[in-house]
């Protein structure tokens, strides 16, 4: 009677999961948080990055996007700082928010490719959701060429300008690449119906 009223809880748990499509919503419905909280993590990694190496912030701005006064050119987020006194100084500066989406995605690397990966689907959904927006943090300066952009501007301070940047991109778009099918793996697991959900149950309490 007990192992029987074990598989109808677990027959109950099994139906309580979403479907694909109560999953697209809820993920979409996720979109504009995990923007916010990435323009935050993305320009805050730029001012931690400052106050490491002695600068100074003059200014944080993570929402609304707009024209950026000082730039004149759109962007979603900025961040101003003084007193970067060396080349080290400002590369640290502009490279941080990549270190922090790499190291982040190497968290969801281990999660999702091991059991570690959670059984609840929308948890699932939340990582796959936030590991997406650190990709595309990282990925999008593969196609981005302006003065303004950091990549462009990581590229000048190391002298690699004009067809030297070519092998350089190209480094980073393997990285890219690499980086993209850890997020795609966790879309593959969040949708596959198969992918087995922990369960513990206690086997000495089962009986006929």
């Amino acid at each position: 009677m007990k192992a029987l009223l074990a598989v109808c809880a677990l027959a109950s748990a099994a139906r309580a999961q979403p479907d694909h499509s109560t999953l697209v919503y809820v993920g979409m419905a996720m979109a504009p948080v995990d923007y916010i909280a990435g323009t935050a993590l993305h320009e805050g990694s730029h001012a931690l990055a400052a106050k490491l190496v002695g600068a100074d912030v003059d200014e944080l701005h993570v929402f609304p996007p707009g024209i950026d006064p000082k730039a004149n050119v759109f962007r979603f987020g900025w961040t101003y700082v003084h007193g970067l006194h060396t080349k080290a100084d400002r590369i640290t500066f502009l490279i941080a928010p990549k270190i922090t989406d790499t190291l982040l995605l190497g968290g969801f690397a281990a999660l999702v490719f091991t059991s570690a990966w959670p059984g609840n689907k929308y948890a699932q959904l939340g990582l796959t959701v936030a590991a997406t927006g650190l990709w595309i943090d990282f990925a999008k300066d593969v196609v981005l060429f302006r003065p303004q952009n950091d990549v462009s501007k990581i590229f000048e301070l190391w002298c690699i300008r004009g067809w030297r940047q070519v092998p350089a991109r190209l480094l980073y778009a393997a990285m890219d690449v690499g980086l993209g099918y850890v997020v795609f793996h966790g879309y593959d697991r969040l949708f596959d119906r198969n992918d087995p959900t922990p369960v513990i149950v206690p086997l000495t309490r089962l009986a006929f």
